[in-house]
């Protein structure tokens, strides 16, 4: 690369042809749909903040450096590769690929070298359309409105932010954004169709079509709202198996970033939720997971709300974790223990007696000598939950798990990170005290603390202790100063309300954060983003809790 502008032609690249080798020596790992949780989903939750980057980011200081090392630069970088990968044919490609490196070996490139290259191997003016992509912040909502007649739509692009609808000074961009519409009973989608416009006219057989979906497979990088009567036909097809996986994600990851932004409501992701409750796929529980984790977050200290909240996960939980079980099945793939792990989890921290009983059961029956209890997927999921729901004996028990130098690293590791999934106020201060001492290594202090913002009455304390003690992690990490972003992320970007985002500004108004500006700003955006999002929904959310008994 010819600059530290340039990162994401190593960093991107590399996420995208790594995904790429994986997928076609083990295909059966289905990579690229973990691919949409892991790289493509972080790369919208940070592009949809006004404070992000564009993936070619001007670096003028050598303290822009570190903080570039993201999301945007790795994962989004990754994400316009396949998108274009796939709009140009993946043969075209690899053969623009293979003339670039051929032409710039031993040597420097720029982004436009690359286009260049795939520009030639295809026939396509690739610059006329990525550069918007790489030089430009953000990302569209597609707003779907159905014409009269039924066999047409007319979609509007508008910048994407996850603090509400962007201001016309900051909707200004045009994307060029492949539809890839697909319609029910179409062999494949229309790869043809690009809306390069504010908005543009297609032809699609809304009326006589059970369903339609706009970004099939979840190729591109956008969010799509539908009309209602859409969405309740897609909730349909995917209550009735008719929708792919990469399609099932997609779906549900779209309502509840919209329901966070306000373009639609979060009662609308509830409801399309149900839709889900004999879903099958791991990657997809790990989306809805993940979805409803983050809603458990922002309404975590509405005491009412957040117990019928959790009865609503628990209605989805309980029966996946009772159907796999606890011990292995002959012959099952590595995605169905992960998925039993995650059943596991998250209906111990739903409130399910019964599996958090038997985690506490099984982790004394581990430390008992018993080691056939567990494999490690579900060792990881039995000592969380038996830290939220134990006390003192399990939470002693699994830190000396940690300690016992003879235990696998990995192991170790996730028994450190259990730690923080404590409660109790006394066992949370153990845990900080503990990850600040020599018994846990400088590089894994964030593991020891990551979980405590899981528990909205703890909140206060880690963000005390992160106060507290910034002296000391500032000496400790000054030659690697955006670990103290991270640390700083995990410690308030968990929070809500306005007041709590001007206190942490003012905590650093006379600090320097240059090495982790980016951070700083993100993270007090999600608060007041978060917090946005609860005042607007917090009413609507507990009559449709209360209207239909969780």
């Amino acid at each position: 690369m010819e600059w530290w502008s340039e990162l994401w032609l190593n960093e991107g690249f590399a996420t995208w042809v790594g995904t790429l080798a994986v997928d076609h020596v083990f295909p059966e790992y289905h990579i690229w749909t973990q691919f949409l949780v892991d790289d493509l989903n972080r790369a919208l939750a940070l592009d949809a903040l006004r404070s992000s980057h564009p993936i070619q980011v001007p670096v003028r200081r050598s303290a822009d450096i570190s903080q570039i090392f993201d999301a945007i630069s790795y994962s989004k970088g990754g994400s316009a590769i396949r998108m274009l990968s796939s709009y140009i044919g993946l043969d075209s490609f690899l053969a623009g690929v293979r003339a670039y490196l051929q032409k710039h070996k031993y040597a420097n490139a720029s982004t436009q070298d690359l286009w260049s290259a795939l520009s030639d191997a295809s026939g396509v003016n690739v610059t006329e359309f990525m550069a918007i992509w790489t030089r430009t912040v953000g990302y569209p909502v597609l707003t779907v409105q159905e014409l009269p007649g039924g066999a047409q739509i007319k979609v509007q692009q508008d910048r994407y932010l996850s603090a509400g609808h962007a201001s016309d000074d900051e909707n200004q961009t045009l994307w060029w954004v492949p539809l890839r519409i697909k319609a029910a009973g179409a062999e494949a989608c229309n790869s043809s169709a690009v809306l390069t416009a504010r908005s543009a006219v297609f032809d699609v057989p809304a009326a006589e079509a059970k369903w339609y979906k706009l970004n099939h497979d979840t190729v591109g990088i956008c969010r799509v709202k539908y009309s209602p009567s859409a969405v309740a036909s897609l909730a349909a097809a995917i209550a009735k198996g008719e929708l792919g996986i990469n399609d099932r994600i997609g779906i549900i990851s779209d309502a509840a970033a919209l329901a966070t932004s306000g373009h639609s409501s979060t009662v609308d992701f509830l409801t399309l939720l149900r839709a889900y409750s004999n879903e099958t796929e791991f990657v997809v529980w790990q989306e809805i997971s993940q979805r409803l984790d983050a809603l458990q977050s922002v309404w975590a200290n509405e005491a009412e709300a957040i117990g019928r909240i959790r009865a609503l996960a628990r209605t989805l939980y309980s029966p996946l974790a009772k159907r796999l079980g606890w011990d292995a099945v002959s012959g099952e793939d590595s995605l169905a223990s992960r998925l039993r792990a995650l059943a596991i989890r998250a209906a111990g921290f739903s409130g399910d007696a019964h599996v958090a009983a038997e985690a506490r059961r099984r982790v004394n029956a581990f430390f008992e000598g018993d080691r056939s209890v567990f494999n490690s997927d579900t060792q990881r999921a039995a000592f969380a939950v038996a830290v939220r729901t134990g006390g003192r004996a399990e939470f002693d028990k699994i830190r000396g798990y940690y300690l016992d130098t003879a235990n696998p690293v990995d192991q170790r590791l996730a028994a450190l990170s259990s730690l923080g999934f404590a409660t109790d106020a006394a066992l949370v201060d153990d845990v900080l005290t503990f990850a600040l001492s020599e018994r846990v290594r400088n590089q894994d202090l964030h593991q020891a603390i990551a979980a405590i913002n899981t528990s909205g009455s703890n909140r206060q304390r880690l963000w005390q202790w992160y106060c507290d003690n910034y002296a000391v992690l500032a000496a400790r990490y000054r030659a690697s100063m955006n670990y103290m972003g991270i640390l700083l992320r995990l410690s308030v970007a968990e929070f809500t309300g306005n007041s709590r985002a001007d206190e942490i500004e003012a905590f650093f108004a006379a600090r320097d954060t240059s090495k982790f500006r980016r951070v700083l700003d993100q993270s007090l955006e999600k608060i007041r983003a978060n917090t946005r999002w609860l005042e607007k929904d917090r009413s609507d959310v507990a009559a449709w809790l209360q209207s239909n008994n969780y």
